[in-house]
């Protein structure tokens, strides 16, 4: 088909979809200019149960990991030319609403000592 979502990523969260994220192909390169075709490509994810041994789908928040963090996180600090944000620049979930408003936040602040 020419197009089935408008978009190239659809997340889906309820219960009762079996898969958690659709990802159709041709949108990434409409936007690099490609030519498009009348079909398309179209991926689904779905998530798989975690077994001690597999590899997490988010960090796990343990000593090794935080302290690990807190390395990272004062290298950043000691930077000064770069901002770290959102889930791992923090290390910590953030739904996309809270993305937006702490990175309008940061850049109110950074412009603000510009001035």
């Amino acid at each position: 088909m020419d197009d089935l979502q408008g978009n190239a990523v659809v997340n889906y969260t309820e219960r009762e979809v079996s898969y958690t994220r659709v990802i159709e192909h041709k949108h990434f390169d409409k936007n690099f200019g490609q030519p498009q075709s009348g079909k398309t490509v179209v991926s689904y994810e779905y998530p798989q149960n975690w077994r001690r041994g597999d590899e997490p789908y988010y960090p796990v928040n343990d000593e090794k990991n935080t302290a690990l963090f807190q390395k990272y996180a004062e290298l950043a600090k000691k930077r000064g030319d770069v901002i770290f944000g959102g889930r791992l620049g923090e290390y910590k979930y953030y739904d996309m609403d809270q993305v937006i408003g702490k990175a309008l936040d940061v850049s109110q602040s950074e412009l603000a000592q510009e001035r």
